[in-house]
């Protein structure tokens, strides 16, 4: 993988993000959202950090046709057993996983009881071929 996770940020378009998980919401739509349907969002790094546990599984994944890219299964007893304490991390390298063409990146959970910070490093890149005259 060629490259570092900056150089492909700035390369293309940055794509950062922090999101907050809290009691009583159980699905996160449009995390992060591509400028267009001609483009691609490539996840780098996603680091979640959880501060309440609950018997849930937490799911990353695009609206679009392609499967989860991560999912995390957390227990009430995690904080108890010391697995509340390190922040669970999917690295996808610098030329990070690609969502499908023109998807947004959506967070879901099972239950809405994990509360907790989510962090997404990503960047997109135009991949479609666009008219003169549109605004991509």
């Amino acid at each position: 993988m060629a490259g570092d996770y900056l150089h492909w940020q700035l390369t293309y378009t940055r794509k950062i993000t922090d999101t907050d998980i809290v009691v009583g919401t159980q699905n996160y739509a449009d995390v992060i959202t591509p400028k267009s349907a001609d483009h691609r969002v490539y996840i780098q790094k996603i680091t979640l950090s959880i501060t309440t546990h609950f018997d849930a599984t937490i799911t990353f994944d695009d609206d679009g046709t392609g499967p989860p890219i991560a999912a995390y299964t957390d227990e009430a007893t995690a904080a108890a057993t010391g697995q509340g304490r390190v922040p669970v991390v999917w690295d996808f390298g610098p030329t990070g996983r690609p969502l499908t063409k023109g998807a947004n990146l959506d967070i879901s959970q099972t239950a809405a009881g994990i509360v907790g910070i989510v962090h997404i490093e990503a960047y997109e890149r135009l991949e479609g071929a666009v008219a003169a005259a549109t605004t991509n």
